[in-house]
C-alpha cells in the first residue's frame, strides 16, 4: 500500500495574507492544497491520502475535498503545533488502519508543483532501497555566516536541497517520530532530519527546481507563473 501523508497545519505567517492560511491561497481558482493533492489522487500507485490541517479550517477544507471529489482522502486529521507534530499526527492516523510496511509519502500541501515521476520514483526507491528524499542540486554558493561575517565558504558540487516528497516504510517513518517525541524533539525541521539522527541511510530522488514550497508572497507569484506556463502548454499556445 501506498499512501499520501499532506500537512498543511500552517498558518502562513510569512505570507502577505493576513485572513486566509496559505494553503487556501487559489492559482487558477482552486485552491494550492487541492493543486497539491490532486496529484496523488490521479496517480495510480496512491492509494489513500491522510491531510492534517489546522483544526479551525478542517470543515472548509472537507467541502474542498467533497468539491472537487478527492476520494483518495481517507483521513482528515487536526493540526499540531508544529509541522512534526501535524506530520505525526497524519502517521498515527495511517498506522491505526494500515500495514507497517506501506511507503507513507510525506509532503507539504503548499507544494503544489509535484509530478507524478517524483511520486512514483519515491515509491520505487524507498521499495528497493530504503528512506528516499527528494532533492534538487544547490546552484549557487553556500557560506555559514554569523555576526555579520561569513565564517565558511562551502563548494556546491555535492550540496543539494532536500525538498519532498520524503518517504519512508510506515514503521520506519513512526519509528523515528515516536523516538523524536520520546526525547522531547517536537519542532524538527523535516522527515529526513529526523530520519538521518535515528541513523537511516537515505536515497535521494532528483527533483526540479520548480517543485518548491509556497512559504512567501514571492513563492506564491513564482508558483502561479509556472501554473501560467503549464496552462498555456497544455491549450496549444
Amino acid at each position: 500500500m501506498n499512501i499520501a501523508a499532506i500537512f498543511a497545519g500552517g498558518i502562513g505567517s510569512r505570507m502577505s495574507s493576513a485572513s486566509l492560511p496559505k494553503q487556501f491561497l487559489e492559482i487558477h481558482g482552486t485552491p494550492l492544497i487541492v493543486h497539491t493533492i490532486q496529484h496523488f489522487q490521479d496517480h495510480p500507485e496512491i492509494d489513500r491520502i491522510a491531510v492534517s490541517i489546522l483544526p479551525e479550517w478542517r470543515d472548509r477544507f472537507a467541502r474542498l475535498v467533497a468539491r472537487y471529489e478527492l476520494t483518495k482522502v481517507n483521513w482528515i486529521v487536526d493540526g499540531g503545533a508544529t509541522g512534526q507534530e501535524s506530520r505525526h499526527r497524519a502517521l498515527r492516523a495511517i498506522a491505526n488502519e494500515c500495514p507497517s510496511d506501506s511507503v507513507v509519502l510525506l509532503h507539504d500541501g503548499v507544494r503544489p508543483l509535484i509530478n507524478a515521476h517524483l511520486i512514483s520514483e519515491n515509491i520505487r526507491t524507498v521499495r528497493e532501497h530504503g528512506p528516499a528524499i527528494t532533492t534538487t542540486k544547490f546552484n549557487e554558493t553556500a557560506i555559514s555566516s554569523s555576526d555579520g561575517l561569513v565564517d565558511e565558504v562551502y563548494p556546491r558540487d555535492n550540496l543539494y536541497v532536500a525538498q519532498a516528497p520524503q518517504s519512508a516504510r510506515l514503521d520506519v517513518a513512526m519509528d523515528v517520530y515516536d523516538r523524536a517525541v520520546a526525547e522531547g524533539e517536537n519542532d524538527s525541521i523535516d522527515t529526513c532530519s529526523l530520519l538521518r539522527r535515528y541513523g537511516h541511510a537515505l536515497y535521494r530522488v532528483d527533483g526540479p527546481r520548480s517543485n518548491i514550497k509556497i512559504t512567501t508572497a514571492e513563492d506564491y507569484y513564482i508558483c502561479r507563473a509556472f501554473f501560467d506556463v503549464i496552462e498555456h502548454r497544455q491549450i496549444g499556445g
